[in-house]
């Protein structure tokens, strides 16, 4: 009996060695009768993975570190905008042109260069000697008095007093075309009070440097020439 005993015990041992060598593994025990394990040693992989998660930890908190240092020197910086670029400067205004002196009669030395017929618009008067030859007897009357009106249009009214004290009136017109030239013509043969009259006349006239216009008689008629000077009147 008491052999028994023994083997059933040794038996019981060996059965409960077996059992504790089925449920010992190297890293944990398998409770027994149940599928639950208690783990006291870690798997390589799992080590291997928690080591690379703590690397990345340290270098996310280096990182943030960083950006927080970044964050603080870019709150230290003042930026300025960069001004935007002033306009070209405006050219130079050009110089203007040297007025043009006035004659002493006051018209310009250019003032028969154009068509204005303003300025010849006013009176004319004779400064200087005038005559004409009678063509029958030859007798020479002469002039000290020539008075030529012009209105805004160019139509005139002339007016001429002998040394003999004959008077002479008559009509004309004048015009500018544009070539530094005065030219007046009459319609017709100036008629005087003593019953004598004047060839018609062409008349052109340039100005001269104190602005006197030095003129030009012409008779078609006789082919007759003269010269005179006349000024403005009153100016």
């Amino acid at each position: 009996m008491r052999l028994v005993l023994t083997l059933l015990t040794a038996l019981l041992v060996v059965a409960i060695g077996l059992s504790a060598a089925l449920l010992l593994r190297s890293c944990g025990v398998r409770l027994p009768f149940t599928q639950q394990v208690l783990g006291f040693c870690e798997d390589p992989e799992l080590s291997g993975v928690r080591a690379e998660l703590s690397l990345v930890d340290r270098a996310n908190t280096d990182l943030n570190a960083r950006i927080r240092g970044l964050e603080q020197d870019l709150a230290a910086l003042t930026c300025e905008a960069d001004p935007p670029p002033l306009p070209p400067p405006p050219p130079p205004p050009k110089p203007k042109p040297p007025a043009k002196p006035q004659t002493p009669s006051g018209l310009k030395p250019d003032a028969f260069d154009g068509r204005d017929l303003s300025v010849m618009e006013g009176c004319w008067q004779l400064s200087s000697d005038y005559a004409v030859r009678d063509i029958n007897t030859g007798k020479i009357t002469r002039f000290k008095y020539w008075r030529i009106c012009f209105d805004k249009n160019g139509n005139g009214t002339e007016q001429m007093r002998a040394t003999d004290g004959a008077r002479c009136n008559g009509r004309l017109t004048g015009r500018m075309p544009g070539n530094g030239s005065l030219i007046m013509r009459e319609p017709g043969n100036l008629q005087c009070d003593n019953g004598a009259s004047i060839f018609r006349r062409d008349v052109t006239c340039k100005l001269d440097a104190r602005g006197n216009a030095q003129c030009d008689t012409y008779q078609p008629e006789t082919r007759g020439r003269g010269e005179a000077t006349l000024r403005r009147a009153g100016r």
